[in-house]
């Protein structure tokens, strides 16, 4: 008979009572047998401790106590975790039914999978479904590629996210100065450390979109995204190809920079020619801007505009 692995579930969380309860119980009603879950609360001043000592006797180790905000709380959850699996699963998403025991025939019968993502369904602040998500990631390329992978609907989706703790031991701790993707830079550094993807073709658990949650701000995500991928992009590694690096070099550019210098020639007013020369000696010092489609694309209206004037 195969040993089932222990999965570790951490679960973050602060004045989330509207939520939690539901959480707790998606986990450990899985009634999943080599479970380890634990619950790192921010010393919440609304009712989530007195919903988590109702489940106390299910949880094997939780806390309420200030902290530096939810990936310091993932962070002090990783290092009570035990299992050979590992997941963080925050106070207002859920799991499916099955999920756990699906996760680990996955990685039972894949020993060479080190991060496993499934389908994730999409619910409204009452839980009810409005959608479904399914990423399609298995390459460091692939991840990096923010513009036409992970901002075209192939990105992972954080509560549906299992990984092994080899791979976890491996790359190191969440980065706590990340406030918005924190998850996704986690995930670039296993894909970036070889960790290889496997999918299980179902759902696995419920992203709950409410007013209170950080995703709700793309703007500074975006941002947050775009410096997150710096260094990797502009890294001298043999780790992607050159022609990929220069396609990434390429749209990074555009979408940091160019954009900003035509929102500062709008802004001082200046002329058509004035811009166009602007944007020209931009993109002489930036060659590989060319790669981007949205570049090209945007140079072909500029200059169709001039012909036609």
């Amino acid at each position: 008979m195969t040993l089932l692995p222990r999965i570790s579930i951490i679960t973050p969380s602060f004045n989330q009572a509207a939520f939690i309860e539901q959480t707790i119980s998606s986990v450990i009603g899985q009634d999943y047998p080599n479970l380890e879950y634990i619950v790192i609360d921010g010393g919440s001043t609304d009712d989530s401790v007195d919903i988590i000592r109702k489940f106390q006797h299910r949880i094997d180790y939780w806390v309420s106590e200030k902290d530096r905000g939810q990936t310091h709380a993932i962070n002090k959850g990783l290092q009570k975790a035990t299992g050979d699996v590992i997941a963080y699963l925050n106070s207002d998403d859920y799991y499916i039914e099955g999920t756990l025991a699906r996760v680990a025939e996955h990685f039972s019968r894949h020993p060479d999978v080190d991060l496993l993502h499934g389908r994730c369904r999409i619910v409204d602040e009452q839980g009810r479904k409005i959608g479904e998500r399914c990423g399609s990631i298995t390459r460091y390329d692939e991840i990096l590629d923010l513009w036409d992978v992970w901002w075209k609907g192939r990105n992972f989706v954080q509560p549906e996210v299992f990984w092994r703790k080899r791979i976890g031991d491996q790359v190191g701790r969440f980065q706590e100065e990340l406030f918005w993707v924190m998850d996704y830079e986690y995930w670039l550094r296993i894909l970036r450390a070889g960790g290889r993807v496997g999918f299980v073709d179902t759902e696995l658990a419920a992203f709950r979109l409410q007013p209170n949650q950080k995703s709700t701000e793309p703007a500074r995500t975006a941002h947050e995204l775009l410096q997150v991928v710096r260094p990797y992009i502009f890294s001298r590694d043999h780790l992607v190809s050159r022609s990929k690096r220069v396609e990434l070099k390429g749209k990074w550019n555009f979408d940091a920079k160019f954009r900003k210098e035509v929102e500062l020639s709008l802004r001082q007013k200046e002329k058509r020619w004035q811009r166009l020369l602007r944007l020209a000696r931009f993109s002489i010092l930036h060659p590989d801007i060319v790669a981007s489609r949205q570049f090209r694309e945007r140079l072909s209206g500029l200059l169709s505009i001039r012909r036609a004037s």
